[in-house]
């Protein structure tokens, strides 16, 4: 079933014209909406390769359940690379789809333009790792349940 839902969505992006480099704002939301189709319910991470320095791909960690983990590496044609689970005890933590879009819009209020990484741990602290329009590297930092950042941290080089 899976394997189906992937070679399905997989031929609908392979089809869908790729305007936007991998790390924007809409690739994140792309890999969010993979991880969803593909069962994810939980996100843990989601990291962007920049496709100046890679070919552009994914990778999107979470829980399938209570006891499955997930590690999907995706091209950026949205096919499956390469696909790691295993069977944990400690979850499911993380965050729905929805709260990791509202974490993503936050942060672009906050002035990112590119996302490189988004991780929330176990303990309920959300990052989101990017740079904003001028190619400065920013984090944002939230807690659970909260759209207001915990810290704002630019850098200031020139």
């Amino acid at each position: 079933m899976k394997m189906i839902i992937a070679t399905a969505l997989a031929a609908g992006l392979a089809a869908a014209p790729l305007a936007q480099a991998s790390g924007t704002v809409d690739d994140a939301k792309r890999a969010i909406q993979i991880g969803s189709d593909y069962g994810i319910t939980h996100f843990h991470s989601i990291e962007l390769e920049d496709d100046r320095n890679d070919d552009g791909s994914m990778e999107i960690e979470g829980w399938l359940d209570s006891e499955w983990y997930v590690e999907i590496d995706v091209n950026n044609d949205g096919s499956i690379r390469k696909e790691e689970r295993r069977k944990r005890t400690d979850g499911p933590w993380g965050l729905s789809s929805a709260d990791t879009l509202d974490y993503i819009d936050a942060s672009v209020n906050q002035g990112m333009s590119r996302i490189e990484e988004i991780q929330a741990d176990a303990n309920g602290d959300i990052e989101v790792e990017g740079d904003n329009a001028d190619g400065q590297e920013l984090e944002v930092e939230f807690r659970t349940g909260s759209m207001e950042p915990t810290r704002v941290d630019k850098d200031h080089r020139s």
